[in-house]
């Protein structure tokens, strides 16, 4: 029997009395925080409205025709347009002295057309609320706090700001919306002053009161453990007696339930680790054939659809190989998790191993039903991963296979799903792609490509073609050539190296390639000169995979030494993509620079490097991507950008280089244009060694025409 416990009113009235304590000062603090913030935004708001009439007044007549010509016009030709008719600078000087840190216009379209931040510039705003209510007439302001702001002074911590979208009216017509950042951190905190203040004497007056009515409790608890004393001391035989007739049998019952239990936690520990991934957690293949086969029979009985997803993370070998196995571990721990919170109950995820997740959707009315799925988790997966201060950002490919379209048993819809998967992953991966006939086919082809290229040098299938450059003047001539490779099976002919390069790429036999073909072109390149031609400069392509590598300045220096060619004589051409994915690529592009070699960055103009990022790189030269060469003539978005690219280079100290030039036309406007250098099929296509060598005596002016 159990002894009798009195009311510990004492214990009860302290928790009671401290969480009322804690819930009045809470509200009180909330209350006060709350108007007083109305207050700073609504004196905010007026001070942001009076600033945007006197942009308005001072310097709309400057911005007016600027913003009206703005739809369509790209962020640079944008930033380009400010800067050269200074709206910055006159922007900076009339919020100066004021407490307007950053200042943006849009057009009517949300776009931003100007920012004193002038990386925001092209960004859309077109979905705003804010923005909306602006353009209807209806200014807004909200506060917010800041850990980083970029103002007219430069990069802010810590800042509480008041972002204002007004409206720009000009002649009774709204024009534009301007948003205006006003720094209001002193006011905040203050207003946090404050606050503190009113909550410490609230919570002090109400903790008098407590301990006053404290000393009133506490001698009603006296009394209460006189009578909880004497009924405890009543009990207490009672209870002796109980337990000395029960502990016999306490302690049979105790072992055989210890028995039992400890039997049934062994059976389920057996089962969970022959059904489970012991990673994960999730379940492993063998549970996921059995409950795929089971969803098919029910699909059947029913007249259901059921969709298989397969789920591949893309480049996942990179983060073991980079950051070790323990770091793929927790990233594989956290997909898993969050692909569990974006099924559905019913839903069964699994992972079959390494990198590979498969899912079973049942009961699906459509196919978009499982599209829909997979968009949501390659979203979910394409998040920002924090895993022991490494900010990992990863995609997924994923393949679909629906019952009954694509199979009636388990294993034709996982093999379908499985070859989905790959053909994601064909498209670019971090998308998803559903089953058909011809996948199965291309997935037999893509193994055979790549089992014949990681053979195609030893069986002396590669070759290295050359292409021309020639110089943009009136009186081109012969300036450098381009090594390319070129691959000639045995068993499939010739095969286009937009075929082959990709694959290379993705088995990373790209880099075995890459150092094939530089050091090929450097023999080649020695051997012309020791016989007399003297061809200036040879360009070799450099892949994210051979950038990435440690070695990769030792293979340079070793492929320049074995030939014996001078360092200035040796171009490695870099993507922009190139630069931008691959890690510590400044400093290793400026110890390939501190060999001698030149370096240019290849397809200009179509990546996302940004300007600031490109006056850091080491470069010599600019490469102006074919399509927007392809543009001359038809496109004057594509002359524009081409201008701007040349001018660009031209300040930067850089020389050019059009790539796909086919026409006289293309060739005279890069000339007016002021291009350095011409490459393309109207001075001649990439050509074995010997077809090349006659193909440059022939472009080279002899000694009594020159």
């Amino acid at each position: 029997m159990r002894a009798f416990t009195a009311f510990r009113l004492t214990r009860y009235f302290s928790i009671l009395s401290f969480a009322l304590i804690a819930i009045a000062g809470s509200a009180l603090g909330l209350s006060v925080q709350d108007q007083a913030t109305r207050q700073v935004t609504t004196m905010a708001h007026r001070h942001n409205e009076a600033m945007s009439q006197v942009f308005i007044n001072e310097l709309w007549p400057d911005f007016s025709a600027f913003v009206a010509g703005s739809s369509g016009r790209s962020a640079a030709d944008l930033r380009t347009t400010f800067e050269t008719l200074g709206l910055g600078t006159k922007t900076s000087a009339l919020m100066k002295n004021s407490d307007i840190i950053k200042v943006k216009v849009y057009n009517r379209d949300g776009l931003t057309v100007f920012s004193s931040d002038p990386s925001q510039v092209g960004d859309n705003k077109r979905s705003n609320a804010g923005f909306i209510a602006a353009l209807a007439g209806k200014a807004t302001s909200a506060l917010t706090h800041r850990n980083q702001f970029d103002s007219f002074e430069g990069s802010r911590v810590d800042v509480d700001v008041i972002s204002s979208y007004l409206p720009i009216r000009d002649g009774g017509q709204i024009a534009g919306v301007i948003e205006l950042y006003q720094d209001v951190t002193p006011f905040v905190q203050k207003l946090q002053q404050v606050l503190l203040k009113v909550v410490l004497i609230g919570a002090g007056v109400m903790f008098a009161l407590y301990l006053m009515q404290l000393m009133v409790v506490r001698y009603a608890q006296g009394i209460l453990h006189t009578q909880e004393t004497a009924l405890r001391e009543s009990n207490r035989e009672l209870d002796a007696r109980v337990e000395k007739r029960t502990h016999e049998l306490a302690a049979i019952n105790s072992h055989l339930e210890e028995e039992v239990l400890e039997r049934r936690r062994a059976e389920a520990r057996l089962d969970h680790l022959a059904h489970h991934d012991p990673l994960t957690g999730l379940p492993n293949r063998l549970l996921f054939a059995e409950q795929l086969q089971r969803s098919v029979s029910k699909a059947e009985r029913h007249g259901h659809q059921l969709a298989v997803l397969f789920v591949d993370l893309d480049r996942f070998k990179d983060v073991n190989d980079t950051l070790g196995h323990a770091v793929g571990d927790e990233l594989l721990v956290e997909v898993a998790r969050r692909l569990t919170g974006q099924l559905r109950g019913g839903d069964l995820l699994a992972r079959l191993g390494g990198d590979e997740f498969v899912c079973i959707l049942e009961e699906i009315h459509t196919p978009q039903d499982a599209s829909r799925v997979a968009d949501k988790l390659i979203g979910r997966i394409a998040e920002s991963i924090s895993i022991r201060e490494n900010d990992l950002v990863i995609s997924a490919s994923i393949g679909i296979s629906l019952y009954p379209a694509d199979g009636v048993n388990a294993d034709n819809l996982l093999r379908a799903a499985d070859t989905a998967m790959y053909q994601a992953k064909k498209h670019g991966r971090n998308t998803y792609h559903f089953h058909t006939p011809e996948m199965t086919q291309y997935a037999q082809d893509r193994a055979q490509l790549e089992r014949l290229l990681r053979h195609a040098i030893e069986n002396n299938e590669l070759d290295v073609h050359y292409q021309i450059k020639m110089t943009a003047a009136d009186n081109a001539c012969p300036s450098g050539v381009e090594a390319l490779a070129r691959w000639n099976s045995a068993v499939l002919g010739p095969v286009s190296p937009v075929q082959f390069i990709p694959v290379a790429e993705e088995t990373g036999f790209i880099v075995t390639l890459g150092e094939w073909v530089l050091r090929t072109a450097c023999r080649q390149m020695a051997a012309w000169r020791a016989r007399g031609v003297d061809v200036p400069r040879i360009s070799v392509n450099l892949s994210v995979r051979q950038l990435e590598r440690a070695d990769i300045v030792e293979v340079v220096r070793s492929a320049l030494e074995e030939s014996g060619l001078p360092p200035d004589a040796l171009e490695l051409e870099i993507t922009e993509s190139v630069i931008m994915n691959a890690e510590d690529a400044i400093s290793v592009l400026k110890r390939l620079r501190e060999l001698g070699v030149r370096l240019a960055v290849d397809d200009f103009g179509t990546g996302y490097s940004s300007l600031a990022y490109l006056k850091l790189l080491p470069i010599n030269t600019l490469k102006i991507d074919r399509s927007f060469v392809i543009g001359i003539g038809d496109n004057l978005g594509d002359e524009s950008i081409i201008q701007a690219v040349i001018g660009m280079a031209r300040n930067l100290g850089l020389s050019t280089v059009a790539e796909g030039v086919e026409t006289t036309r293309q060739l005279e406007f890069l000339r007016h244009a002021g291009c350095n250098e011409i490459q393309g099929y109207l001075f001649g296509k990439p050509q074995p060694a010997d077809e090349f060598l006659e193909s440059w005596r022939r472009a080279t002016p002899t000694p009594e025409l020159v």
